[in-house]
C-alpha cells in the first residue's frame, strides 16, 4: 500500500512518524499546523499510517493524541542526516521551527543510532527516567545507570545527552554513541534536585572572548576578517557546561600564554583567566579549571 501512496501523502506520513518516534506523541494539530490541511484530512492520514502500521501508535483520548510505542518498527524510510538536520533546524522552512526544543549546537562529525537518540529524545519528552547500558573508559564493556535527561547537544565532535546522574548524583554528559541500549527505568519518580532547572552549569551561560592568535601578528586582519570580527574580537555566548567541548572542536587555544603552535591553532580565547567552566582542560592548552 505504500508503494501506491504519492509523494505528498508520504510526506505527511513522515510527519507522523517523526514526531511520534522522536517526541512520543503526535496530533491531528501536528499535521494541520504544518501542512495546512483540514482535520478530516489529518484524521484520513492517521487511519492510513494506522493501517499501515497498526502497532506504531495508540490514541489516547485523555491526552487527546496519538502515542508513540516502544517497540514500534518505522515504516517510512530516512535518513540519520535528515532526522538530525530536522532536530536541529524544524522542518524545513522559517514558519516550521519547533519551540522550545533542548537541542543547543548543530555540526556533529557521525552519524547518531537513530534508535538510541529518538529513546532518548521520548524520554525528554516525556520526564522519564531511563536505563541506559554505556560504554566509558572506566567500564569498557559497559555498564548500567539510571539517568534523567533533559536535553540533547551536539558539541561539534559528537552528540551528548545532559542528563542527572543518579550513579554519580551530578549532571554529567553521556555520548550518545557510547549508548548500547535504552529501556525505561523501574523508577520514575523525579525530585526537583534532578530537573533541568537544577542544572546550573546547562542553565547559566559565559561568554568566549575570541582573537586572532598573538603569535599571528602578520596575519591578524586576515583572521579578523575571516571570523567577522569586531576590532579583533569576536564574542561567543554559550552554555557553561558546554564551552570546553565548542573551544575543542573549534581549535581554539586557551593556554593563559597562548603557548600553542600549529597551523590549525589560529584563535586564542583572550579572557581565559578569568572565564571559568567545566571540561577547560578539553580544550587546546587547557588544564582543570579549579575555579
Amino acid at each position: 500500500m505504500l508503494s501506491k501512496l504519492t509523494g505528498y501523502q508520504k510526506e505527511l506520513l513522515a510527519h507522523i512518524e517523526f514526531m511520534g518516534r522522536f517526541y512520543g506523541v503526535v496530533s491531528r494539530a501536528d499535521l494541520t499546523s504544518r501542512f495546512e490541511i483540514s482535520d478530516a484530512s489529518a484524521t484520513r492520514t492517521f487511519r492510513i499510517y494506522n493501517e499501515l502500521a497498526p502497532d506504531n501508535i495508540i490514541y489516547r483520548p485523555n491526552i487527546k493524541r496519538y502515542e508513540w510505542q516502544e517497540g514500534a518498527q518505522p515504516i517510512i524510510p530516512v535518513s540519520t542526516a535528515k532526522c538530525v538536520s530536522t532536530l536541529t533546524d524544524g522542518f524545513g522552512d522559517s514558519f516550521a521551527h519547533i519551540e522550545g526544543q533542548a537541542i543547543a549546537i548543530k555540526n556533529s562529525l557521525f552519524n547518531v543510532d537513530l534508535n538510541i537518540l529518538s529513546a532518548v529524545t521520548r524520554a525528554i519528552r516525556r520526564n522519564q527516567v531511563i536505563s541506559i547500558s554505556y560504554l566509558s573508559k572506566s567500564n569498557p564493556d559497559g555498564s548500567t545507570r539510571d539517568i534523567v535527561p533533559h536535553s540533547i547537544a551536539d558539541s561539534g565532535l559528537r552528540w551528548h545527552v545532559r542528563a542527572f546522574d543518579r550513579k554519580r548524583n551530578q549532571f554529567i554528559d553521556f555520548v550518545i554513541n557510547r549508548i548500547l541500549s535504552v529501556t525505561k527505568s523501574t523508577s520514575q519518580i523525579i525530585s526537583s534536585e534532578e530537573k533541568a532547572k537544577a542544572d546550573d552549569d546547562w542553565n547559566t551561560f559565559v561568554e568566549l572572548e575570541i582573537q586572532p592568535h598573538p603569535r599571528l601578528q602578520g596575519s591578524t586582519n586576515v583572521i579578523a576578517h575571516e571570523y567577522r570580527m569586531e576590532d579583533n574580537l569576536l564574542c561567543k555566548r554559550v552554555r557553561r557546561a558546554l564551552a570546553g567541548y565548542l573551544l575543542d572542536s573549534w581549535n581554539i587555544d586557551v593556554s593563559v600564554d597562548a603557548l600553542l603552535n600549529g597551523d590549525h591553532i589560529m584563535l586564542h580565547l583572550r579572557n581565559t583567566s578569568t572565564v571559568h567552566f567545566p571540561n577547560k582542560h578539553l580544550a587546546p592548552g587547557g588544564v582543570p579549571d579549579s575555579t
